[in-house]
């Protein structure tokens, strides 16, 4: 239960009897403390007795923090429900990644692996036999932390590659290593706020992903933005069909302007009665 945009329910019982037993072990005071603090010795007090139902969040880190206490937040929505909300996210955007990469590649999802201490599971990993190249994909259906990220995708591009090889008899010329995330703005702008990190650990974006996607030479390292959802995949590519003109207002002969049906201006020459134009562009 929330209390106001700055107020956590809490157990305030059990919070108090552990800011009183550290407290107590370091050898301070409760005027001490709050002197420590910036606040009253009366509020310290308040926060032992478990009087911390309007306690703050940054209070309450401010009293922990001299005694090496750690304040953590956990939110909880419908018990397991939010796992499988989280999952689904994720499972979204596996499936367009296995959708997207097309019959040139061998596709496996979720391979484990376990070698001398190194395990853990690729999300997509897929071979394409006429290159050599093997791609290793790490999905995040959002970015929590670069440590979290991108050490495990280190240890997978060293340890899976020698050993999926040796298991299916490939031979192994080139290796994608790319990290594909929603198609959104809250995604695009975790990643422009360490934009330096990524431009060292994983240089390519979308476009030269799939570039290489379509010939995979070379090794290639990156962020995949993808859309998750076919609505937002129909807004991705709407500008990307074959454009429709549309004939001009009757006004735009009289200056002289040709029209947009296809029609010649005077002197011209245009689409025969009944031909006509195609338009076509890239998806």
């Amino acid at each position: 239960m929330i209390v106001g945009l700055d107020h956590l329910a809490m157990d305030e019982q059990r919070v108090g009897r552990i800011l009183r037993l550290v407290r107590r072990r370091r050898g301070l005071t409760q005027s001490e403390l709050a002197a420590l603090v910036g606040v009253s010795q009366q509020t310290v007090s308040s926060l032992e007795c478990g009087q911390a139902e309007h306690a703050t969040l940054r209070l309450l880190k401010g009293v922990a923090a001299p005694l090496g206490i750690t304040v953590e937040v956990v939110l909880r929505w419908k018990g397991p429900e939010l796992d499988r909300l989280a999952d689904a996210r994720h499972a979204r955007i596996v499936d367009a990644v296995v959708t997207r990469l097309g019959p040139a590649w061998q596709v496996s999802v979720e391979y484990s692996f376990n070698h001398y201490g190194d395990r853990g599971s690729v999300d997509v990993i897929a071979w394409h036999a006429a290159c050599g190249a093997l791609l290793l994909v790490e999905v995040k259906s959002e970015l929590d932390g670069l440590e979290a990220v991108l050490r495990p995708m280190d240890v997978k591009v060293r340890v899976v590659p020698p050993l999926i090889a040796g298991e299916r008899g490939w031979r192994v010329r080139s290796i994608g290593s790319v990290l594909v995330l929603p198609d959104e703005s809250t995604a695009r702008r975790s990643v422009s706020l360490v934009g330096s990190v990524f431009a060292l650990s994983l240089p390519a974006r979308t476009v030269a992903v799939k570039q290489w996607l379509n010939d995979p030479v070379g090794p290639r390292r990156g962020v995949w933005f993808l859309a998750d959802t076919p609505a937002r995949r129909a807004i991705r590519n709407a500008g990307s069909a074959g454009r429709v003109r549309h004939p001009r207002s009757p006004e735009s002969h009289a200056h002289g302007r040709p029209p947009r049906d296809g029609s010649s201006s005077p002197g011209g020459t245009g689409t025969p009665p009944g031909g006509s134009t195609t338009s076509t562009g890239r998806i």
